[in-house]
């Protein structure tokens, strides 16, 4: 693989990213974007149609593999991340009207910013403040009902993560697996439509946790791609009389920039 191709890669999964959103469902959910939807409609329409600003993008990209893609040298690095946001279905419990079921999530974006330390040529230290805002769709009572839900949840995570990088750097490529222990801040708030559970807007925080792995592709010895999959899990969130497993899986894709700092 050329390293050419390689960006032509990033380029099209940062695109499929953006139709991802840009669709009432994507991989069996229903995406909560309609805040971003212009955006993302001029940003997938000048990618997709106009051949002169992907020209110009993969032009920039050359330009960073002019020099070659060796090992980093530096000990710190700076990595910022765009991510599609899919929630499980939230099981609940609700104890002023005895109800228990599920609440269905829309997709959403993430954004996420990171500072690293390089602990050895395999282990790396990172401590990363993440931000999602997930709209909700339908409630599902156990006993059963089916009905539409407003309402949403807002979360900052703040993660201690630890990589290790495998010993593999096949065309500059180089495959990582983390995991990571940290802090969740959740405000959420409940508009049932049915009337049959209470409406709430409440805040909850606890421990948070992550796990997951992806690929890096190192351009030149201070720059890399990365595209990456993590699964989210937290302690289970309490909004006054709500009792609320919270679960999501989360796409990445971001730039990883060495600091100049050896």
């Amino acid at each position: 693989m050329s390293k050419h191709y390689a960006i032509i890669i990033w380029i099209k999964n940062l695109i499929f990213l953006i139709q991802a959103l840009k669709r009432r469902t994507c991989f069996g959910l229903t995406p909560a974007v309609q805040s971003h939807g212009t955006i993302l409609n001029k940003i997938y329409t000048i990618l997709t149609q106009n051949r002169y600003i992907f020209l110009f993008l993969f032009s920039i990209a050359i330009f960073f593999v002019g020099t070659p893609a060796n090992a980093q040298t530096s000990r710190l690095y700076f990595a910022g991340y765009l991510g599609l946001n899919t929630s499980n279905d939230q099981d609940f419990s609700e104890s002023s009207s005895s109800t228990s079921g599920d609440i269905e999530m829309k997709n959403t974006l993430l954004y996420a910013g990171a500072l690293g330390i390089r602990l050895s040529r395999q282990f790396r230290l990172e401590g990363e403040l993440s931000y999602r805002k997930t709209d909700m769709d339908r409630i599902t009572f156990s006993d059963g009902g089916d009905f539409e839900l407003g309402g949403e949840l807002r979360t900052w995570l703040a993660l201690a993560n630890l990589y290790y990088d495998f010993d593999v750097n096949w065309k500059n490529i180089q495959p990582f697996v983390g995991i990571g222990l940290g802090f969740g801040w959740h405000n959420g708030e409940v508009y049932d439509l049915s009337g049959l559970a209470a409406n709430v807007s409440e805040d909850s925080n606890g421990i948070a946790w992550q796990v997951g792995g992806g690929f890096k592709y190192r351009v030149n010895p201070d720059l890399a791609f990365t595209s990456a999959y993590r699964y989210i899990d937290s302690t289970d969130l309490t909004f006054k009389s709500y009792d609320w497993d919270y679960g999501s899986h989360e796409f990445l894709i971001g730039l990883e920039y060495d600091l100049p700092i050896r």
